[in-house]
């Protein structure tokens, strides 16, 4: 395994492998089976908060902590993100064809498209994340000059923003106050969720877990069973810019972050931590061209189905992705993680 270095955040590694298996979770539910359905939506819920919410924060947490030149900076995202994500959109889309998901006749149209909107719907993530970046320079300047008590009231302002939905218990039309037009729509987005992570690595320090940690992290676990109870429909419950979601993912990364982790353990997170990417960038077709069509031919009940995409997914991904990080210029297929 590969030496340890004093200077790396292991915990990153940590957090970044937790979110990875979180995606590999999230997409196991195969669509089109019933049985065992009533484990569905919890295993959703937990996993979403961890997947791409989660890599929103750690975003944040590594990209805003110091100032960047803006081409630079933007030029090694474009070899390391998007250059690979390009690739495999590319090879799915041949795969499409293929096994007659879309017509040769569209592939030329489908594949001009790629650098403006995902091709491939498991890749929305880097679009978002690269719209991200290009405001980054900005961003990261801001945060070096700024107090915490600033990042603080931001982050706070976002907190109650996210409030908002839910008055609707109160009076419907209090939803009309949250639709498109309104003063604080776009604030609480993924730019500001990047900034939680941020806010974390930089502030967040407990030397040791009380009590009183413990129940609001379990507070927070049972806010979407009472959001329901309620009244509240799944669907906003759900959603990755929820409240809850965003609470629930938040204390994700705080645990992560403050474990104590072995020497073992550091180097299990960071080798698993490499291949994330580009784990993230193959299981999809893994779960849609292979494991898909076994689990509808056996109609497997969801409890089956679930472990059995989810561990087949992982392995599978993980030996294709080990397999090509021996290629020469492999990082252009799966970028490694710094």
């Amino acid at each position: 395994m590969t030496k340890l270095d004093d200077n790396r955040l292991y915990w990153i590694d940590a957090i970044r492998s937790f979110a990875c298996l979180c995606v590999l979770l999230t997409h196991s539910v195969i669509p089109g089976g019933s049985r065992g359905g009533n484990i569905v939506a919890p295993i959703q819920y937990l996993s979403v908060a961890g997947a791409s919410v989660l890599f929103f924060m750690i975003s944040g947490a590594l990209v805003f902590y110091k100032p960047k030149p803006f081409v630079p900076f933007i030029k090694r995202r474009l070899t390391k993100i998007f250059l690979p994500m390009v690739i495999w959109t590319i090879i799915t889309l041949i795969i499409c064809c293929l096994t007659h998901g879309i017509e040769w006749s569209q592939l030329p149209n489908a594949i001009m498209l790629i650098p403006f909107t995902p091709q491939f719907g498991t890749y929305w993530f880097i679009y978002c994340i690269f719209g991200i970046y290009l405001l980054t320079p900005m961003v990261a300047t801001w945060l070096e000059k700024c107090s915490q008590t600033d990042v603080l009231i931001l982050i706070s302002i976002g907190l109650v923003a996210m409030t908002i939905p839910y008055f609707k218990i109160i009076d419907p039309d209090f939803i009309r106050a949250f639709d498109t037009t309104g003063s604080l729509y776009y604030f609480i987005g993924y730019l500001w969720i990047c900034l939680i992570g941020y806010y974390i690595r930089r502030y967040i320090n407990i030397p040791k877990f009380k009590w009183w940690h413990i129940l609001i992290f379990l507070l927070v676990i049972a806010l979407p069973f009472f959001l329901v109870l309620i009244g509240e429909p799944y669907a906003l419950i759900q959603k990755r810019t929820s409240i809850n979601v965003v609470l629930l993912c938040s204390c994700y990364f705080i645990i992560l972050k403050h474990i104590k982790y072995s020497n073992f353990m550091k180097k299990v997170v960071y080798n698993f931590a490499q291949h994330s990417f580009g784990i993230y960038l193959v299981h999809k077709q893994i779960d849609n061209f292979i494991l898909a069509p076994i689990v509808n031919s056996l109609d497997l009940s969801y409890t089956i189905s679930i472990p059995f995409v989810f561990i087949s997914s992982l392995i599978i991904s993980y030996a294709i992705v080990h397999l090509i990080s021996k290629l020469p210029h492999s990082e252009y297929l799966i970028a490694y993680n710094s």
